[in-house]
């Protein structure tokens, strides 16, 4: 069994909030599709790559306008005058290796791109691929998942052929625990509360990551008028001067 509290350096694993105490548990039943959603900076690229791949590397695509089918799956590639070598691509090689393909902002993914990873992460007896050059019907391995991340608030906003393969989805709504460690123990709190306040004031980890960085040469109240506006680069300094005085 996979235990998330260990591979995160967390004393105890049933002290785990914001959907990662879920993904723990559908890993550990075995689960192999799975959607990652919520708000922003919150680490759910990072447990995608890391938790439960038992040592084999991830493969990552991040979905952008730009992203092509030939990203997905591969393309030809000229190796010298005349001739043409296939480059794998890192659907493909996580079906052939048996590791885990990690899509990120898969909302963001093209038409062409959305149908084809339709067909890359559907169940396994039905996903198959031809080699354009061997010409060769490849499947996918018994241990290669998928794991989708989104920034999207509503799973109603992302196609009904999408859901139905993942039908495990998790709402990521507080900090990822390792990497909330890599703060200074004073930004650890507030950072895996994911916020300063309410919602609107949402403060990702990312901005927790850069002012504790800027303020070691210059200074909190320096970093903080850097990141925020004035009003907002204020409140941000009264809630780390009170979060760090309750006991």
């Amino acid at each position: 069994m996979l235990h998330l509290a260990d591979s995160l350096h967390i004393e105890d694993e049933t002290e785990l909030q914001g959907g990662w105490r879920d993904l723990a548990d559908v890993l550990n039943a075995g689960a192999d599709r799975v959607i990652l959603y919520g708000p922003p900076g919150t680490g759910k690229t990072y447990a995608a790559l890391h938790y439960g791949t038992l040592g084999v590397p991830s493969e990552r695509l991040i979905c952008t306008e730009d992203l092509t089918t030939a990203d997905v799956t591969g393309c030809w590639i000229p190796v010298g005058e005349g001739r043409w070598s296939w480059l794998e691509g890192p659907a493909i090689r996580s079906w052939r290796l048996g590791s885990r393909l990690v899509v990120d902002e898969v909302d963001r993914a093209s038409g062409d791109v959305l149908s084809l990873l339709l067909a890359v992460t559907d169940t396994d007896g039905s996903a198959q691929w031809r080699h354009p050059s061997t010409a060769d019907v490849v499947t996918p391995h018994d241990d290669f998942s998928v794991i989708m991340t989104t920034n999207i608030e509503r799973l109603s906003e992302l196609p009904v052929a999408l859901r139905d393969r993942f039908p495990i989805a998790i709402r990521i709504d507080r900090a990822h625990p390792a990497s909330v460690m890599r703060l200074s123990s004073d930004l650890r709190g507030p950072a895996l509360n994911g916020s300063l306040g309410d919602e609107d004031r949402r403060i990702s980890l990312r901005t927790f990551y850069a002012f504790d960085q800027l303020r070691r040469s210059l200074g909190a109240q320096r970093a903080a008028s850097l990141l925020f506006a004035e009003q907002q680069a204020t409140a941000f300094l009264d809630s780390l001067v009170i979060s760090n005085l309750r006991p």
